[in-house]
């Protein structure tokens, strides 16, 4: 008679981001991305503002896309788990707050990403 033992392990990891106090975000944020190639591409112009007032300016566009300008309302949502998210009217932005840095991901698994303007 065979006689097999199966086992299973299953673990997770999360990461839990301190909350960020809003006035921490407030200010000018430019557009990054780890992109080795140092290519020109659709967002080399985009800047976003975060205001006191809860209003967001945001600019997009870069040398092969014209540039745009979206204004709207900014709000501050803090996860259970996974920490604050910013969010411009419905679209949501996690925070990552590192030292001196705040970044506003846009891609994390590509590196992509709004930093807060020093």
């Amino acid at each position: 008679m065979l006689t097999m033992a199966a086992c299973c392990v299953l673990a997770g990891c999360r990461t839990s981001q301190p909350s960020v106090a809003r006035d921490a975000l407030i200010g000018s944020y430019v557009y990054r991305s780890e992109d080795p190639e140092g290519r020109a591409t659709d967002h080399d112009l985009d800047h976003l503002v975060l205001r006191p007032d809860g209003k967001y300016d945001l600019i997009q566009g870069g040398s092969t896309k014209p540039s745009r300008e979206t204004v709207g309302v900014w709000t501050i949502r803090q996860g259970a788990n996974d920490g604050p998210t910013v969010l411009l009217d419905h679209a949501g932005y996690p925070v990552r707050a590192s030292g001196n840095e705040i970044k506003l991901l846009i891609d994390d698994d590509v590196g992509i990403w709004y930093v807060k303007a020093k």
